[in-house]
């Protein structure tokens, strides 16, 4: 047997070739919504298009199906009342052989729920779906798992009520105002809340539950790093000064340790570990404030980085929060370009010390730029030549993020600017040699 994807640019069925009787066709719904059924999502009306098509010319279609978020596998992904729908349509259309790729990693959301399911319903797609939640729930989380469904259930109810895209690569942040509102959070903590009660005295049920209170913890943190010194980030304001919400530092502690016990899997395709994601959000809410001469000071960029990440802000380079290793958050990017990037500090000032950050993530196309180069001025005129640094090699292996530091002269400043010579191409190692690649830059700080 011969396989070939039906695959995004690929999925429409031919008008004149079919395949033969030893050709299987791996019909694929990656571009898909998941908060619906598809067939009752008006925008999947061109994939139920394609499958009919298919259907038509060959009996040997292969499913391939998503049922998880492979940017964040941690992050809650209500689901579970497509799951039926979906497989039913299949069936229904003479598609025998699935592939449902869903989390199955150690607490990933709701992994061992969702593959019961899944293993259930491609037994019998006619299954009691709330049955089998019920009988797994009580079987693996005992006294807490009434509490675990109405997470789930209410959880459920919020999505279906908006209707929202759900992505299989979004961030939790995409749904901050609807079923992970402050208030929906809320309830959900109280839901966890009851849950981890009701098996206290019980090591084994306990752990479960606490496993299954990762997402949202996750959640928590995400969206928190989106608005640091708002009323869900990671900071309040107290005499003048930005301190640290001891709730959010508790949520983390208690996530890693969490995920330490619990052997959690990486939370991303791209192998991002708990460890690693406990190092880099300590990094993270490590804000860039008192002493920091750049704070909240305007940057103009030339070129503009691009819109599509952190909406191409410059300013988001002296909101004193540095980027950690998801370049979707916290991060501008350039591709395959030189910038320039200037900084006014509003008033003559003196410093110690220049930084800026870059990142690197070479499965995703990011390298570290070539050099730095950095400028003093006092009118934004005339400048100085305050030190160059370059990356030497060809970045094979490199540290996630780096801190281009500059030391001044001495003399009083208030422009500073950056010139950034990026990579522009990839290197030949990388897997795809010669495109484009980018240069991704955060954190400014003056001290």
């Amino acid at each position: 047997m011969i396989s070939t994807l039906a695959y995004q640019y690929s999925r429409k069925a031919p008008k004149v070739t079919k395949p033969g009787q030893n050709v299987q066709v791996m019909l694929c719904t990656i571009e898909l919504n998941r908060s619906k059924p598809i067939v009752s999502d008006p925008t999947s009306a061109s994939f139920l298009t394609d499958m009919a098509e298919w259907g038509k010319i060959t009996d040997h279609i292969y499913l391939w199906d998503y049922t998880v978020n492979f940017a964040h596998s941690i992050s809650p992904f209500p689901n579970y009342h497509t799951l039926q729908p979906n497989i039913l349509l299949f069936t229904e259309n003479n598609i025998r052989e699935h592939f449902q790729q869903t989390n199955t990693g150690n607490a990933h959301e709701f992994s061992e729920l969702k593959s019961y399911i899944l293993s259930k319903l491609l037994w019998n797609p006619a299954a009691d779906v709330q049955e089998i939640i019920r009988e797994f729930t009580d079987g693996y989380y005992g006294p807490a798992g009434q509490w675990i469904r109405e997470y789930l259930n209410t959880m459920e109810n919020e999505i279906i009520k908006t209707g929202e895209w759900l992505d299989i690569y979004g961030p939790p942040n995409n749904h901050q105002l609807t079923f992970l509102s402050p208030e929906n959070i809320d309830k959900y903590n109280r839901f966890f809340d009851e849950a981890e009660k009701a098996v206290a005295d019980q090591p084994a049920y306990l752990m479960h539950v606490q496993t299954a209170r990762m997402p949202l913890q996750y959640a928590m943190m995400e969206i928190g790093k989106s608005d640091m010194f708002g009323p869900r980030g990671w900071y309040k304001q107290e005499n003048g000064k930005f301190v640290l919400r001891e709730e959010m530092l508790h949520t983390l502690e208690s996530f890693y340790q969490t995920g330490i016990k619990s052997k959690a899997a990486p939370i991303n395709e791209s192998g991002l570990t708990i460890e690693a994601y406990y190092n880099a959000t300590k990094r993270f809410i490590d804000v860039q404030v008192e002493g920091n001469q750049a704070f909240r000071k305007k940057v103009n960029a030339d070129p503009m980085p691009a819109s599509k990440y952190s909406n191409g802000d410059p300013e988001l380079l002296t909101n004193g929060v540095r980027g950690a290793n998801d370049y979707k958050v916290h991060w501008l990017g350039w591709e395959a370009k030189d910038f320039t990037l200037l900084l006014d500090l509003e008033k003559d000032v003196q410093a110690n010390s220049i930084e800026i950050s870059t990142l690197y993530d070479p499965k995703s196309w990011i390298l570290h730029p070539l050099a730095v180069s950095c400028y003093l001025s006092v009118n934004g005129q005339d400048f100085t030549f305050a030190g160059k640094i370059a990356v030497d090699g060809d970045q094979r292996k490199e540290e996630v993020n780096r801190i281009f530091s500059f030391t001044p002269d001495g003399k009083p400043f208030r422009f500073v600017k950056f010139v950034v010579t990026g990579t522009k191409t990839l290197f030949d190692w990388h897997p795809s040699a010669g495109g484009g690649s980018w240069v991704f830059v955060d954190e400014i700080v003056v001290r």
